[in-house]
């Protein structure tokens, strides 16, 4: 009932804001990359595009890249039970390494993960490096390619001149400290920054440490235990030229361990036997980045970017099973590692050609990934210590593909056309991609017949966006665009077997490119003390890849196969209306208070077999109220948070947990003391309500044993200090 409420209470008020007055378009409109690789209002921009920023990021006491999407309705930090934690991303209902991530323009890695004891998820970043995240929503190939069927995630991380302007513009030195009541966390930075004419550096620390997220589990008592720590160590240097040039290196550093004690599922379906099962986890990345950014005669900018990420993840896991036939202890072992090489140049000048004027970009993207996995491991009888390294009819250490390099080339040309109050937006992109597959003695060892699969291909993606100048600070967009992601190596050359079972994965040398089509059309309005927009969308996907899917038995060999395939069709519509509204000038006793509000509705379908995809969400709505003191000092904010319940599932597979709708309340404050020195507090979830997101469990069954593990925080708190100087 709330939900719809808080609908209401947004329409209404949305009729209210179109009645205004015209007022000056506010000049602190966002200002976004993200939409065309180069600065533009979001006014200009045909496509939805949302920022999270610095403010937001201290006010709602953002400690992780959960605690980042809270407010951010269509968009999902998509989980992976208690152990592993974040494994990716979801825009619109389209997820699963189908969202570009890029920080500071080097691509974070794609996820990977097999069976209950392997798993390679995208939690490399440390939040409080970023000073800014812009959200492309929709397909986006057009200038990201693959990777942005489903949209683009751009993290911009701080530089030197973000800490220096808080000081005297030559050193500056900060700390803060925060803890999380939810997962019993502390975290601790300390920054310094110093600047010597055109010359600045930043140095920045990070630590953390923490146990397992709460949840809300009505008395259950069997939890997973955890502890968890991670690191980060980042360094930036900054070249400033006389003629407004810019010169950047950075290299970054992040680690995450982790020791899991798993209790939830023993006892449990294929766990009916273990009696103890433990995991030791440890992920690493660094980052080097070196880019240019300068404005030559005749250009308006150009930028020159080189980089290099190298992502490790180590996972040991114990298990003891001290019942069944052959009492044993099992240690298994899952090594995944990427290695990402780039380069990218972009280039952008303004043209005026008759009445029109042109903002024609181009650029040329190169990149190299190679990828390594494998597992290994052995089993000891508990009888007389013998030591086997057959697990399950897999004899150890096996890869699950064979080790691969990617290279992917990508050249893009867009014009920005203005005639007058129109502005057309033509792009076109084309891609080349090749999958070169690499086996190896222990990938051949196990599969000596397999047919190798090494894929090449190319795509032309256009897009063509349309924004309309309306006056009074209105406009009005609308885009048809194409994505497409390649086949990843590891759908096109999985390869696993286990006896004891009889199944079996297979390569598929038949995969086809996903595509998609994307239609747009929105509304936006910026004035002097608010904002609004309205965005209406469908998107048609094509040859969707689903991953290790079963295709039948083996006649000869008895064996259940699994293949990854292409499905038919499939398609996603629906709505995002966003609304920001400063409530003093509507009366000067509301002077001070800020009115936040978003909804979000989509659908997605199965065109085959009319069933909805369980990947998209339920509709929801976000309220909130903030308020500032006159002389900034004191700040407090109100936030609603409106999910309707998740009553489209495809349960064919299965029964599938049907997560109830909630409402849910969350307070903050801030105490700014002095210049530099500030306090933040939070509760979340002040009524203690017990709900589940259903990008948490869209996967479990009804009666899984670790639902009510994955159930939501209930009332917690947040504190975080920080002092500058």
């Amino acid at each position: 009932m709330l939900f719809f409420l808080g609908i209401n209470l947004i329409a209404t008020s949305a009729m209210a804001l179109q009645g205004e007055a015209a007022e000056t378009p506010i000049e602190l409109e966002p200002v976004v990359v993200v939409a065309t690789k180069i600065s533009r209002p979001v006014s200009e921009v045909a496509g939805q595009v949302s920022v999270i920023d610095r403010d937001d990021i201290r006010q709602h006491l953002v400690e992780d890249l959960d605690d980042l999407l809270r407010y951010e309705p269509g968009l999902n930090a998509e989980t992976d039970g208690t152990r592993f934690g974040l494994a990716g991303f979801n825009i619109r209902g389209i997820g699963g390494n189908r969202v570009a991530v890029e920080v500071d323009g080097v691509p974070l890695r794609d996820r990977f993960a097999i069976g209950s004891y392997s798993n390679g998820g995208q939690e490399l970043l440390e939040t409080e490096r970023i000073k800014r995240l812009e959200i492309l929503h929709g397909p986006a190939s057009s200038l990201y390619g693959s990777d942005a069927l489903g949209g683009v995630l751009a993290f911009t991380t701080l530089d030197p001149d973000d800490l220096l302007t808080r000081g005297d513009g030559r050193h500056w030195y900060g700390f803060r400290g925060g803890y999380r009541d939810e997962d019993q966390s502390w975290a601790a930075t300390v920054n310094g920054a110093w600047a010597s004419g055109a010359h600045a550096l930043m140095l920045s620390s990070t630590r953390r440490e923490g146990s397992e997220r709460d949840n809300n589990s009505a008395g259950v008592v069997v939890t997973d235990p955890q502890d968890w720590a991670s690191r980060n160590h980042s360094l930036r240097y900054t070249w400033d030229t006389k003629d407004g040039s810019r010169l950047r290196f950075s290299l970054e550093e992040f680690k995450r361990e982790s020791q899991t004690e798993i209790r939830s599922i023993l006892g449990f379906a294929r766990f009916r036997n273990t009696s103890a099962l433990s995991g030791d986890d440890q992920d690493d990345t660094t980052r080097f980045l070196l880019d240019y950014d300068f404005a030559p005669a005749g250009w308006e900018r150009m930028v020159v970017r080189a980089f290099s990420s190298d992502s490790h993840t180590r996972q040991l896991t114990l298990e003891e099973r001290a019942t069944g036939r052959s009492p044993s202890r099992y240690e298994r072992y899952f090594d995944y590692r990427s290695r990402l090489d780039g380069f990218e140049f972009n280039a952008f000048r303004n043209v005026a050609w008759g009445a029109s004027d042109h903002r024609i970009g181009a650029g040329v993207e190169w990149l190299r990934t190679r990828s390594e996995e494998f597992r290994d491991g052995f089993q000891q009888l508990f009888s007389d210590g013998s030591i086997s390294r057959t697990i399950l009819g897999e004899t150890m250490p096996v890869r699950d593909f064979p080790n691969a390099a990617v290279t992917e080339l990508g050249l893009f040309v867009q014009d920005e056309i203005g005639l007058g109050d129109w502005q057309l937006i033509p792009a076109l992109r084309w891609d080349r991609f090749d999958v070169k597959a690499k086996p190896d003695a222990i990938y051949l060892e196990d599969y000596p017949d397999t047919d190798i699969v090494s894929v090449s291909d190319q795509e032309l993606t256009p897009r063509l966006g349309v924004v309309r100048d309306l006056g009074s600070g209105w406009s009005a967009y609308g885009q048809y665009v194409r994505g497409f992601r390649a086949p990843p190596h590891e759908d096109a050359n999985i390869g696993f077997d286990i006896s004891v079972f009889k199944f079996r994965a297979i390569p598929n040398p038949n995969l086809k490119p996903e595509q998609s089509k994307g239609f747009e059309a929105g509304f936006r309005r910026f004035t002097a003390h608010g904002s609004f927009s309205l965005a209406l969308f469908e998107t048609q996907y094509t040859d969707f890849i689903e991953s290790r899917v079963p295709v039948g038995t083996d006649p000869l060999s008895g064996y259940l196969l699994f293949q990854s395939r292409n499905i038919d069709r499939a398609r996603i519509r629906g709505a995002d209306l966003r609304w920001q509204q400063a409530l003093g000038p509507w009366r000067p006793s509301f002077e001070g208070l800020t009115l936040n509000a978003a909804v979000f509705w989509s659908e997605g379908e199965d065109l085959s077999s009319g069933q909805p995809l369980n990947s998209v969400s339920p509709p929801q709505a976000i309220l909130g109220l903030g308020w500032r003191s006159r002389d900034q000092r004191y700040s407090a904010s109100l936030t609603g948070t409106f999910t309707h319940r998740q009553d489209r599932i495809d349960d064919r597979a299965g029964a599938r947990f049907e997560t109830p709708g909630y409402s849910l309340f969350d307070l903050g404050a801030a105490w700014h003391i002095k210049p530099g020195l500030d306090l933040r507090l939070a509760v979340r979830n002040l009524g203690d309500r017990q709900y589940w997101r259903w990008a948490d469990v869209s996967n479990f069954a009804p009666d899984d044993p670790t639902l009510q593990l994955l159930s939501r925080p209930g009332r917690s708190f947040s504190m975080s200090f920080a002092f500058g100087f």
